[in-house]
């Protein structure tokens, strides 16, 4: 066989190696063309939705703001109109406290605030003790204008200073010998007369039937409002008109003094404790069943001047009023039609709280409820 017609096997795989390298370059070019021409869609494509997504999100963005418009107002809804005459207690429930200033209230500053409940029901909270060093001789907080039956007799600064001013009004309505027969008590002594109570009755009884009986005459330690350093026992008492010392003693509520001051405390912030059915007077509700004292007790309890003329207004007890504030949250007292006090209870869980006042208040003051609240009164 002739040279001329053998094929080299060297230039066949050449030839080969040639084409495949054309095939492989001319679909290299296709898929970049075609992979340009796909993602250029596939950006077109992603442009559009988010297009239409926006215009979505706009549509519905304006669709909830007419909703808003509709239903809430750029303008808070006005507070119920008051009387015009007289005192009005508006409840403001549903409705905001308009607070612009944000202020802090301490629990210790909460603790001696004057609604602290204390009954059968709620304990004194363990972490009175922050206060109790600030509880005072009244004898001396006064230099002796209010007369104490012993010099220890004590409340807080702030509740002598209500009492001290409520004797002096009394006195300036031709009214004294008012004397102080009761006041805080520490949890020792009220322990000593539940202990001494119990240890009088227990020739007669027992067991849950004894602490009963004793609870009668005797509030459990940790549970009477005299250890809330806020109340008071008001007596009356001269050493020369045994007129007057002979008609306390047959019943303090039948004397001038005694009239006055339950026709009256309210104004200084005091409230008479434990209404009971006809004392102090004939027409007395009686309130030992939210109590739980059911004993003619001549008390005094000092709340501050708006939460006793709101308790005066609707001849609440404490807790009633308190239950009342749970109730409503919101509340406010107006006089002539002119807003006197905006009252309002927020949760707390017995630490310092944040709250937010009224720019134009021109004051305020704070107190726990010991019921998981905190009660804020505004003064205006």
């Amino acid at each position: 066989m002739s040279n001329a017609h053998r094929t080299d096997p060297y230039f066949r795989l050449l030839r080969i190696m040639i084409a495949l390298l054309v095939l492989f370059v001319v679909f290299l070019v296709g898929y970049l063309l075609l992979d340009s021409h796909l993602r250029g869609r596939y950006l077109q494509e992603q442009g559009r939705i988010v297009e239409e997504n926006n215009a979505m999100v706009q549509a519905y963005n304006d669709a909830v703001l007419a909703q808003r418009e509709q239903v809430v107002p750029d303008v808070a809804p006005d507070w119920p109109v008051p009387a015009q005459t007289g005192t009005d207690i508006v409840s403001l429930k549903g409705y905001a406290v308009k607070g612009t200033n944000s202020v802090t209230i301490p629990r210790a500053e909460a603790l001696k605030g004057g609604l602290l409940l204390l009954n059968r029901w709620h304990m004194l909270p363990a972490d009175f003790t922050l206060v109790e060093g600030e509880i005072d001789s009244i004898m001396t907080l006064t230099d002796r204008r209010v007369p104490t039956e012993a010099r220890e007799m004590s409340l807080f600064p702030e509740a002598v200073t209500a009492l001290d001013e409520m004797i002096a009004g009394a006195k300036a309505a031709g009214l004294e010998n008012y004397i102080v027969r009761g006041a805080y008590r520490t949890m020792q002594t009220q322990t000593n007369y539940w202990n001494a109570a119990s240890e009088r009755l227990s020739a007669r009884y027992s067991g849950d039937i004894l602490t009963e009986e004793v609870r009668k005459g005797v509030a459990y330690p940790g549970t009477s409002d005299y250890q809330s350093g806020l109340s008071v026992e008001i007596k009356a008492w001269s050493p020369n008109d045994p007129v007057l010392n002979a008609a306390v003693a047959a019943n303090f509520q039948n004397t001038e003094q005694a009239k006055w001051l339950y026709e009256n405390s309210w104004k200084y912030g005091y409230v008479f404790r434990f209404p009971v059915s006809g004392y102090p007077n004939a027409q007395t509700i009686d309130k030992s069943y939210k109590t739980g004292i059911d004993l003619k007790m001549d008390a005094y309890r000092y709340v501050g001047i708006p939460h006793a003329q709101v308790m005066h207004e609707k001849q609440f007890c404490l807790e009633e009023y308190i239950e009342y504030l749970i109730e409503n949250k919101h509340i406010a007292v107006y006089e002539e039609g002119q807003l006197k006090y905006e009252i309002f209870r927020v949760e707390n869980d017995g630490t310092d709280a944040d709250v937010r006042i009224p720019a134009e208040a021109a004051s305020y003051s704070a107190s726990a409820d010991n019921m998981g609240g905190l009660v804020v009164a505004v003064s205006y």
